[in-house]
C-alpha cells in the first residue's frame, strides 16, 4: 500500500508535546528540534523517524508542557529572572510595550529540569515520540490509500487509449496508401494510368517500416503491467519506482507521437500524455 509523503501527528506524553509533519521532498531530509536541555538526543531521535520514513521532508519538534505531573521536576532561576525582567523593564521605558511573565519564560536558563540523566530523559521523550509518528504514519497512509484509488483510475483510462492506438495503427499503412494515390490522382490528373504500380508499393512498405508502432505499443503495455504491480505492492515507499515507469511511458508515447501518420492515433498520444502527467502529480506525493 502506497503512502503519502504529506502527514501529521501529535502526541503529549509524559510532560511533552511532540508534533510530527510531512510534505514532499524528493530525498529523505529529516528536522528536529528539541529543548536545549535535550539536545544530546537528537541523533537517536532522528534514528527513530529514519526507520519510519523512506522519503519526505519531516520536521519532529518537542516542547514541554508546565503541568502539575512535571511542576516538581522544573527549577526556576528567580536571580536570572529578575535580571531579565529589570532589563526588559528598561526597554519598554525607551521603546513602549509590556513585559510579562511569559516573555520572561522563553528566555533561556530561567526555567530549567532538574533531570539531568540523558537516559532517564530519552525514556521519557521516546514514548511521545513513538506515539506523534504512529499517529503520522496513519494519516500517511490514509492519504496513500486516496491516491492509489485516484492513480488505479487513472491507470485504467491509459490503458484504454493503448487499446485506442493499437487499433488506430492497423488501419495506418491503408491510410497512407490511399492518402499517397489520391495525392498521385490531383498531380497527374489522365495520366494517373502511368503511376509505376511496383514503384508505389515499395513506397507504401517503406513508409509502413519507418512509421509501425508495433513494438512500441508492446513495451508501453509492459510498462503499464509494471506501474500496477508496482501500485499493489505491500511495499509502501514505491514512489521512485513509480516515477521511473512513467519516465519509460512517456518515452513509448512519444515515439508513437512521432511515428502517427493518422489525426485519431495522434490525438490518442496527447490524451494519454496528459493522462500520464496527471498520474505523475500524484506520484510526487508518494513516499
Amino acid at each position: 500500500m502506497p503512502r503519502s509523503m504529506t502527514g501529521f501527528g501529535q502526541a503529549d506524553e509524559n510532560g511533552y508535546h511532540i508534533e510530527v509533519k510531512g510534505v514532499n521532498h524528493r530525498y529523505r531530509d529529516i528536522r528536529v528540534r528539541l529543548p536545549k536541555d535535550l539536545s544530546a538526543l537528537e541523533i537517536p531521535v532522528r534514528d527513530l523517524v529514519n526507520e519510519q520514513i523512506a522519503r519526505g521532508k519531516v520536521e519532529l519538534s518537542v516542547s514541554r508542557i508546565v503541568s502539575s505531573d512535571v511542576q516538581e521536576r522544573l527549577s526556576i532561576n528567580w536571580d536570572l529572572a529578575r535580571t531579565y525582567f529589570n532589563d526588559l523593564v528598561q526597554m519598554v521605558q525607551h521603546f513602549g510595550g509590556e513585559v510579562n511573565f511569559r516573555d520572561i519564560l522563553m528566555l533561556p536558563g530561567v526555567m530549567s529540569e532538574s533531570i539531568r540523566d540523558a537516559e532517564e530523559q530519552w525514556t521519557l521523550v521516546r514514548k511521545g515520540i513513538k506515539v506523534a509518528l504512529d499517529s503520522f504514519i496513519r494519516m500517511k497512509t490514509d492519504e496513500g490509500r486516496r491516491l492509489k484509488d485516484d492513480i488505479c483510475a487513472r491507470t485504467e483510462y491509459l490503458d484504454s487509449l493503448r487499446e485506442k492506438m493499437k487499433a488506430s495503427s492497423q488501419d495506418m499503412v491503408q491510410l497512407y496508401r490511399d492518402r499517397l494515390v489520391m495525392r498521385l490522382n490531383e498531380l497527374l490528373e489522365s495520366k494517373a494510368d502511368m503511376v509505376d504500380k511496383t514503384r508505389l508499393e515499395q513506397e507504401v512498405a517503406l513508409i509502413a517500416d519507418r512509421t509501425d508502432i508495433t513494438e512500441e505499443l508492446v513495451r508501453l503495455h509492459s510498462h503499464i503491467v509494471s506501474f500496477r504491480e508496482a501500485v499493489a505492492s505491500p511495499e509502501p515507499s514505491i514512489g521512485r519506482r513509480l516515477d521511473f515507469i512513467l519516465q519509460e511511458i512517456n518515452r513509448e508515447l512519444n515515439t508513437i507521437g512521432s511515428k502517427s501518420q493518422d489525426a485519431a492515433l495522434s490525438h490518442d498520444v496527447i490524451d494519454a500524455k496528459a493522462e500520464v502527467e496527471k498520474i505523475r502529480e500524484q506520484v510526487q506525493n508518494i513516499e
